[in-house]
């Protein structure tokens, strides 16, 4: 998939184009992509398009963090069938220009648009007055084809990016898996950590999160935990490690159910599977050695459960 971020392009090849921020890329959002891909069976080529930052972001209603970051969701747009992802600035300009202005110069002029997937919730421009309903009145005048998708629901539930946001951040991984299709997950490097967690009979990988990356509460969780393109059934803790130390850096530590895996430098993924307890500060690291036994096992009990059933 190409990346194009900026305003200087110009494509001559003749575009499908589906416009959003398109956060946690959850079932809806496949619905929709999965439309724009088959675009390319008439000789178009699938175009993402996104605001950087966001509206929300840049008008202060939203803080920056995000279910995906930036290469999580290219990552997955790739492995979809996207074409091209692009990423526009949204600036002074871009948030003054009127609805159709930028469907003239950006959509038609420089990705020659013609195919528009959408969902019904769509809007652009100045005062957001590119809408589905402006878009239908504009569709002969510019000679494209416009495809609106309603909300997606599924079991009587919609899916949308803010019910996403709203599992993660109250720990509802469940929900959050059912939103997406997937399973939520955190990717990072491998850094040196205290070696504590070695030392209570319990070596972890810590990695630190990128700070746009929407977390759930701080607290420990059944995980997978995927090394080298290999999945390993994981517990992995979220947090300050309060028992530790009162000036422990933020971060993400897993550990490896019965299995010994070398993770120094390495990026790794951690696709997180359900919530087990709130972190908490024990008064002694003995009474925190056996709190991670039982975490460990309520983990492994968990895992041995999911084989079961698959």
């Amino acid at each position: 998939m190409q990346v194009i971020q900026g305003k200087d392009f110009c494509l001559k090849e003749p575009c499908a184009v589906s416009i959003g921020k398109f956060d946690g890329l959850h079932k809806g959002h496949k619905m929709i992509v999965d439309d724009l891909v088959r675009s390319k069976a008439f000789g178009l080529k699938s175009v993402v398009f996104s605001f950087l930052p966001s509206p929300e972001v840049f008008f202060g209603r939203q803080d920056g963090k995000f279910v995906l970051t930036e290469a999580e969701k290219q990552e997955i747009l790739a492995s979809w069938g996207v074409d091209l992802y692009v990423l526009y600035p949204f600036d002074e300009e871009t948030a003054t220009m009127e609805a159709d202005t930028f469907l003239k110069k950006v959509l038609i002029g420089q990705l020659n648009m013609k195919r528009l997937v959408a969902g019904r919730d769509l809007s652009f421009g100045y005062k957001g007055k590119g809408t589905v309903e402006f878009l239908e009145e504009k569709e002969r005048e510019y000679s494209y084809h416009l495809q609106v998708h309603p909300k997606l629901c599924v079991e009587e539930e919609e899916i949308s990016a803010s019910f996403l946001r709203d599992a993660i951040t109250f720990g509802e991984i469940e929900r959050a898996t059912f939103l997406m299709g997937r399973d939520y997950m955190v990717s990072g490097v491998v850094c040196e950590g205290n070696h504590i967690g070695r030392t209570l009979g319990f070596p972890t990988c810590n990695i630190v999160p990128s700070q746009d990356k929407l977390l759930p509460p701080d607290g420990v969780y059944v995980t997978f935990t995927e090394v080298d393109g290999i999945k390993y059934p994981s517990v992995t803790n979220i947090g300050w490690k309060p028992t530790v130390s009162e000036h422990e850096a933020y971060c993400l530590e897993t550990h490896l159910l019965d299995v010994s895996v070398s993770c120094y430098g390495k990026q790794i993924k951690v696709y997180f599977c359900a919530m087990l307890r709130k972190e908490c500060k024990f008064d002694s690291l003995e009474k925190l050695q056996r709190q991670i036994a039982k975490d460990k096992k309520a983990a492994f009990d968990f895992h041995k459960l999911f084989e079961r059933f698959i």
